[in-house]
C-alpha cells in the first residue's frame, strides 16, 4: 500500500519579554509547518508487515515587530544558521506491525502490535539554543530555537486496536505508541520520550457529501529533554488535539481531509526561552491518500512454491 501524508500547522505566539535579557519588549510571531510524508506497506506475510517513511518539508516562523533580537527572526529550516543545519529532510521511519487478532472483512475487531526505529535526518539543530551552560545573558549570541529534525535516533512501540461494525459508528479505534530516545546526539541533545494515545472514529457515508464524516481525539505527552546534561526549558508537555473530517472512496485509493485544534492542557510551547507569560494558538490541516497496490514481489510471496 502507499500512502501520502501532507500536513500545514499554522501557530501563533507570544510571550513576554524575558527577564535579564536586555531585550525590553514582548516577543511575538507566527512558526508555520509544512510536511509531506510519503509511506510504502509491504506485506512480508499473512501477519506481518513493513511500512517504511520519510518526512520532507519546511518550517518557517515569522518576526512580527519592528525590535531586533537575538532569539527569533523571519527564516526556515530549508536554510542554515549559526546553530542550525538546514535543508527539506526530516527523519525517516522503519516500522513493523504484527496481527494479532483479525475477524475478517465484515465486522468485528483488529488487533495490531508494532515495533520500529526513526531514522534522524542531518538538519537539526547543532547546539544549545538556551545557552544553559552560560553564566550571564550577556554571553548569548544570534541563534535558532527549532530545526525540522530532533536528530536523535528513537525506537517506536505501538498498539492498535479498532472494531467494524454495521452501525453508527461503523469505525472506531485507537492507537498507543511511544518513541523513546536510544541515545542523545553528536550535538548534546536527548529528545524527550513521547506518548500518542489516538482515538478516531467514522461515520456511514452521507450520499449528499458522497463522503464519511469522522472524528479524532490525539493526546500527547513529552517528557523533559536535555542539552549537555541540563533541562531544556518548556520540554515537557501535554497537549490534546481534536478535529474533525471526511473520508472519500475515489477511482484509485481513498483520500481524507481533518483539521484539527491543539489545545495546550499542561507546560508550554517549546520553541520559548523560559517561564514566561506567554499565548499559543494552533491550528493543524491534514490530507492523506491511501492506495493498495495489489503487487506481489516474488521474493515476499508467501504461497510461492507452494
Amino acid at each position: 500500500m502507499f500512502g501520502l501524508d501532507n500536513t500545514a500547522q499554522y501557530i501563533d505566539w507570544w510571550h513576554e519579554a524575558l527577564p535579564d535579557s536586555g531585550e525590553g519588549f514582548d516577543h511575538k510571531g507566527t512558526l508555520t509547518s509544512l510536511t509531506t510524508t510519503p509511506t510504502l506497506t509491504i506485506g512480508l506475510s499473512n501477519y506481518l508487515n513493513m511500512t517504511i517513511g520519510q518526512t520532507l518539508g519546511n518550517r518557517y516562523m515569522t518576526w512580527d515587530s519592528d525590535t531586533t533580537t537575538i532569539h527569533h527572526r523571519d527564516e526556515g529550516t530549508d536554510s542554515g544558521f549559526s546553530n542550525a543545519v538546514g535543508g527539506w529532510l526530516g527523519d525517516s521511519k522503519i516500522l513493523f506491525r504484527y496481527l494479532i487478532f483479525n475477524d475478517g472483512d465484515g465486522p468485528g475487531k483488529r488487533w495490531f502490535l508494532g515495533a520500529g526505529l526513526v531514522i534522524p535526518s542531518k538538519n537539526t539543530l547543532t547546539s544549545d539554543p538556551f545557552f544553559l551552560r552560560k553564566k550571564e545573558k550577556t554571553d548569548q549570541t544570534d541563534h535558532r530555537h527549532f530545526s525540522l529534525s530532533e536528530g536523535v535516533y528513537k525506537s517506536v512501540l505501538e498498539m492498535q486496536f479498532f472494531m467494524k461494525k454495521i452501525t453508527n459508528p461503523i469505525f472506531m479505534g485507537g492507537t498507543l505508541m511511544a518513541k523513546l530516545p536510544l541515545n542523545k546526539n553528536e550535538y548534546g541533545f536527548k529528545s524527550a520520550r513521547r506518548y500518542d494515545l489516538s482515538l478516531t472514529m467514522f461515520s456511514k457515508k452521507i450520499p449528499k457529501l458522497n463522503a464519511s464524516p469522522s472524528g479524532s481525539m490525539i493526546a500527547r505527552h513529552t517528557t523533559t529533554a536535555f542539552w549537555n546534561g541540563i533541562e531544556a526549558p518548556n520540554s515537557r508537555s501535554t497537549v490534546v488535539t481534536v478535529g474533525g473530517g471526511l473520508l472519500w472512496n475515489v477511482a484509485r485509493g481513498g483520500v481524507s481531509l481533518n483539521i484539527q485544534k491543539p489545545f495546550f492542557v499542561d507546560g508550554a510551547f517549546s520553541g520559548i526561552e523560559g517561564e514566561v507569560d506567554q499565548r499559543v494558538g494552533a491550528w493543524q490541516l491534514s490530507i492523506s491518500y491511501r492506495k493498495t497496490l495489489n503487487h506481489v514481489i516474488p521474493w515476499l510471496d508467501p504461497l510461492k512454491g507452494l
